[in-house]
């Protein structure tokens, strides 16, 4: 896409954006689309935008002013992966029906400009079909935003072959929004579906919180933090982490950032052990992640989209310890950035493997390789107000079509 001359006089419309993110596990796609939304507002002054969102801690953040959260009855994933209720007592397929018309229902009322849908082409279990079908009868644009890797291609592929994606991806968005660089993993040559629509595919780098240009500190003491996400899963990354630590005790501090969403179990756990340790502190939540990063001698992490592009924009040396179930996302974005030397890759969790994992990495020099773009929201703000200047460009190429 070329920049349009009338875009900063677009800049001053009114705008009103919808995004949707489908949310069960963790706090990925809440927290970019919150950063989204925020960069958003901050590039179209006279825009607000409203986020409906299944996370069970959508309630819980911040938003910017015009921002406001739809929370949708929440789902979770069985030990097999599938999706299911959960804590409202209704049947799984009640609870879909009520999530698609709460989610139809927030676009009639509000009216959007421009629809954002987060990584789920039609939403989770087709609950978006509706709200895109109507968007194009009356005109609203749309754009698909996919993180830079969704998971390994033959489950893509296989994911995607319904006949309502199909129509998605081809006739339902306006634009595909990859929220990465091809240098690291290219979709259009990855994913077969988006192979038939690359000329509607733009990468925009990675979607990043607007930073200050950050100093590495130094200590006398090393510092290292880890932290794992949204916490639902990570326990038994930090209890390693700990073991190791308990075996040889480290030579520099620790601060461990559980997550929200721990388990109180595994949480109270953790502290025990790390009361015994000493040199160990425990977080359940800090607000300011990318300024304890910019802190840290170097980082252990599980390798979520959101915390990957913080400790990239950081620069913290890190040692990556990747899910691997029930999506190799994580697994196949560490392998990527540690071949690039961008990272350490770690699959095995075994104490005394990570403990000196650490090690290497605390005693390693800085990387070298060149870090991958941040201009995410940038990038995304200058495509959204060129296709809100062309209000009618696809339904002529839809006309032409039919």
């Amino acid at each position: 896409m070329h920049t349009n001359p009338d875009l900063m006089i677009l800049r001053d419309s009114p705008v009103r954006i919808l995004l949707y993110s489908h949310d069960s596990w963790g706090l990925g796609h809440l927290r970019r689309t919150l950063n989204i939304a925020a960069g958003l507002t901050r590039s179209f002054r006279r825009a607000s935008a409203l986020i409906v969102s299944g996370s069970p801690s959508a309630t819980q953040f911040r938003c910017r002013e015009r921002v406001e959260v739809v929370k949708l009855p929440s789902v979770t994933k069985t030990s097999q992966g599938a999706y299911d209720v959960r804590t409202l007592g209704v049947d799984y397929p009640d609870l879909m029906q009520l999530r698609t018309r709460l989610i139809l229902e927030s676009f009639r009322a509000y009216h959007p400009t421009l629809v954002i849908v987060d990584h789920q082409v039609i939403g989770l279990n087709g609950e978006v079909l509706p709200l895109l079908r109507e968007a194009r009868d009356t005109g609203v644009r749309t754009i698909l935003g996919l993180r830079d890797i969704v998971d390994d291609p033959a489950v893509v592929d296989r994911e995607w072959s319904s006949s309502e994606h199909r129509w998605a991806l081809t006739e339902g968005y306006d634009q595909v929004c990859v929220y990465g660089d091809p240098e690291i993993f290219d979709p259009r040559v990855e994913y077969r579906p988006l192979k038939e629509i690359s000329h509607r595919v733009e990468f925009t780098g990675y979607v990043a919180r607007p930073a200050k240009p950050i100093t590495r500190m130094r200590f006398e003491q090393p510092h290292v933090l880890v932290t794992v996400g949204g916490g639902e899963d990570g326990s038994s990354r930090i209890l390693a982490y700990l073991d190791g630590l308990s075996a040889t005790p480290g030579e520099w501090k620790t601060d461990v950032i559980t997550g929200p969403l721990i388990p109180t179990a595994d949480y109270k756990r953790i502290r025990l052990l790390a009361r015994t340790l000493g040199s160990v502190k425990v977080h359940r939540f800090h607000p300011d992640v990318p300024g304890m990063l910019s802190r840290a001698s170097a980082v252990v992490s599980m390798s979520g989209y959101n915390t990957t592009v913080e400790i990239l924009q950081s620069a913290c040396p890190s040692v990556l310890l990747p899910r691997v179930f029930p999506r190799t996302e994580q697994l196949i974005r560490a392998d990527r950035l540690s071949r690039l030397g961008l990272a350490r890759l770690l699959v095995e969790r075994e104490p005394l493997a990570l403990r000196r994992a650490v090690e290497e990495v605390l005693a390693a020099p800085p990387p070298r390789s060149s870090y991958p773009s941040m201009d995410g929201l940038r990038n995304l703000s200058r495509i959204a107000a060129e296709l809100l200047s062309f209000p009618n460009s696809l339904a002529a190429l839809a006309c032409t079509r039919n």
